[in-house]
């Protein structure tokens, strides 16, 4: 019988060469794991724990406390993937950056052994997506340098920061929208904005001639009446991120209508609660889109593997490598430009730099 043999990680610490800003929090410095589970027949599988402790109250020192107990706990177990998920679910149930990176990493590991693409593994339904690149909150002129930049490179879909200043966020998004017209720009308050205040802001950026074609989370995520209002008055589609983390979460929205799109995350909801979640909305018909925390590579991977593999998802914001001064991964993607293509080996397709 297969069974997980060694849980190991080590610390990911790799500067950005732009701070990735945002409402609640700037990252200079990743604060992740690099997570390894080995199988009895030697497969070894990878995964990213990426803790985010504005977003969803988990510190790195919580996630390798959580890392340390799963040790424990799945050394000698059967390498089941849904039975390994079930038993992590119940054993650590607030520990989700971990959680997600030891189930990626058992996927990993299973599907090298079965020579097995991820993205086959999810249901095979395409090998290619396209991001967007996202503008962190920074001043207006340094947002127009920066949206230059990328869309000299091929990029077509900007997702810019807010920071709950409808003025500076205004200036931000009009300097963008002058230099990368007429690429998508899409919003995401990161929970900054009351619902009148994002509506507010919609507005005076139609009177400009600016439509959005997304505004990710503009309340706080426990203002329900709040993201129920703005959704049904909106003239741009609301998505829940931070609102969503389980599947219980994403039946609320259906019944309640308090949406037209749900973020899916890895390292907020996990693998298989992701699964859930996306079924949920897929039978409501609402929009899908696939992002990361300020993740490597490694966790980008893995959600591209999920979101290529289901497909249909809308919006895919899988960019947060390339704020990154070095990383020691080669990804399990080829990209040019927006696109990335996953490659065609078994598991994840990750590789370490030499050196790295």
């Amino acid at each position: 019988m297969l069974t997980i043999v060694e849980v190991g990680w080590t610390p990911l610490r790799l500067p950005l060469r732009t701070p990735f800003a945002i409402a609640p929090e700037t990252t200079e410095v990743t604060a992740n794991f690099w997570v390894r589970v080995r199988l009895s027949d030697g497969t070894e599988g990878w995964g990213e724990a990426a803790p985010s402790p504005a977003l969803m109250g988990e510190t790195p020192a919580m996630t390798e406390a959580a890392l340390s107990d799963a040790r424990q706990l799945l050394i000698g177990q059967p390498a089941r993937w849904r039975g390994i998920a079930d038993l992590l679910a119940n054993h650590l149930s607030a520990a989700r950056a971990a959680r997600a990176a030891l189930e990626v990493a058992l996927l990993d590991a299973l599907a090298k052994r079965h020579n097995l693409p991820l993205w086959q593994w999810f249901g095979g339904a395409t090998d290619t997506l396209e991001t967007d690149v996202t503008v962190p909150i920074m001043p207006a002129d340094e947002a127009k340098n920066f949206a230059t930049e990328f869309f000299a490179q091929g990029f077509r879909k900007f997702k810019l920061k807010l920071s709950g200043d409808v003025e500076s966020d205004e200036a931000r998004i009009v300097a963008v929208h002058e230099v990368v017209a007429p690429a998508a720009l899409q919003l995401d308050a990161n929970q900054s904005y009351t619902a009148t205040e994002a509506w507010r802001l919609l507005r005076r950026l139609e009177q400009k001639g600016i439509v959005p074609t997304l505004f990710e989370q503009p309340v706080p995520k426990d203002d329900w009446d709040g993201l129920r209002w703005l959704t049904r008055r909106s003239p741009v589609p609301i998505c829940a991120d931070e609102s969503v983390v389980t599947a219980a979460d994403a039946l609320r929205i259906v019944r309640e209508r308090t949406a037209h799109a749900i973020n899916i995350k890895l390292a907020k909801s996990g693998v298989a609660e992701s699964g859930r979640i996306i079924a949920i909305a897929q039978a409501a018909r609402l929009q899908l889109m696939i992002g990361a925390m300020v993740e490597t590579e490694l966790g980008l991977t893995a959600a591209a593997h999920l979101a290529a593999g289901i497909g249909g998802f809308a919006f895919v914001d899988l960019d947060t490598h390339l704020f990154l001064q070095h990383s020691p991964f080669l990804a399990g993607f080829e990209q040019q430009g927006p696109l990335l293509r996953l490659r065609p080996a078994a598991g994840l397709g990750m590789r370490e730099k030499a050196g790295g």
